[in-house]
């Protein structure tokens, strides 16, 4: 009887504890300094804009995987029978876009800018002289009695490189989405090795490619390490470390974009940001099958939303700075960038943490 009660006060004891790491997280919020040190890394002149198949995204990569080691996420893509990896590579081929301006679903506003197509596999000695090569970074907190169900937290960390001697140092577009994500994953770390885990696995993804045409999230839609059926969202952050010309005497904000997706995530959100941060969460006009600048189709979450995962695009909307050299990271406001990583932070977690 007395080793009966015992197992029952010890039972009650730990589920309290696992009740109040599922519930109570409202108070935690994402690094002001860890959002700028990644900020200015990603957007250095070292990295030289970060384009897709170069140097500075594959340096950009190292960076992201080594953070997510750090963080002790577990790898993700497989590499054999018995090893995985954070990076996930793939091939594709440039097709130069002469009338810059606008590109199908694009709003371009660049020189720099290329379309990129997935190169068709397997490659011959004839296609690797005009092959290049991307990656994806990836990395996974394993949930505890929902690991199964998995949680996508993205953005893309490409931008689109140099033109001559102008480097595009892409700081809000999208290394603000980058640092974001690193830094959201950095404190479920934390949380983590203090014993709180939220339920649902979550995976961190950074993809490359998007300034493109979405070509990262493409081929891992396509190629996804885990079948798809296991995705419950996508939480897509792309461009929220600005203002924009609406919102200058209001910068608490973000806009939140579901196009016209049936879902449940713009609610969660909303209970995330009371609980939080509570930024002024606007959708407008952006959300809407008449937009003419096709906010909603124009970042990797699209790759998702359209094969049926919901899906939620945070975003800050544009500037005059977006895809000009000038996207740098003294223009960022951190203060905000805060606010809004939080805002995905806590999203991230009553979506991965369903009640019992």
């Amino acid at each position: 009887m007395r080793l009966t009660l015992l197992r029952a006060i010890l039972y009650t004891f730990f589920s309290i504890i696992h009740c109040w790491g599922q519930q109570n997280v409202s108070p935690v919020s994402v690094s002001y300094s860890l959002l700028k040190k990644h900020v200015y890394l990603l957007a250095s002149d070292s990295l030289q804009g970060r384009a897709t198949g170069t140097k500075g995204q594959l340096q950009a990569a190292f960076y992201c995987s080594a953070t997510f080691r750090r963080n002790h996420l577990a790898t993700v893509f497989p590499i054999d029978s018995t090893r995985r990896s954070f990076r996930q590579t793939y091939p594709f081929t440039i097709t130069e876009v002469a009338n810059f301006g606008s590109a199908g679903a694009y709003r371009v506003t660049s020189p720099a800018y290329k379309r990129y197509e997935l190169a068709p596999l397997p490659l011959t000695a004839k296609d690797s002289s005009h092959v290049l090569f991307g990656d994806n970074v990836a990395g996974a907190l394993i949930g505890t009695d929902l690991k199964q169900e998995v949680v996508i937290v993205s953005a893309h960390y490409d931008h689109l490189g140099r033109n001559g001697s102008r480097i595009f140092h892409g700081a809000d577009d999208n290394a603000s989405g980058t640092a974001t994500v690193l830094s959201v994953a950095a404190v479920f770390d934390s949380l983590s090795q203090r014993g709180i885990k939220p339920r649902r696995t979550i995976m961190f993804v950074l993809f490359s490619g998007e300034e493109g045409g979405l070509l990262g999230s493409e081929y891992f839609v396509r190629n996804s390490p885990i079948p798809l059926s296991q995705f419950v969202c996508d939480l897509n952050v792309d461009m929220v470390g600005r203002v924009d010309n609406a919102h200058r005497k209001n910068p608490d904000y973000c806009y939140l974009l579901r196009g016209d997706q049936v879902n449940e995530l713009q609610k969660i959100a909303e209970v995330a940001n009371q609980q939080s941060v509570n930024l002024t969460l606007n959708q407008d006009g952006y959300d809407t099958k008449n937009d003419p600048e096709r906010y909603f189709y124009r970042s990797d979450h699209y790759n998702f939303a359209r094969i049926g995962i919901p899906a939620l695009f945070f975003t800050n909307g544009s500037h005059n700075d977006y895809h000009q050299p000038s996207d740098t990271a003294d223009k960022i406001n951190y203060e905000v960038l805060q606010k809004r990583a939080t805002l995905l932070f806590q999203t991230a977690w009553l979506a991965a943490s369903p009640a019992p």
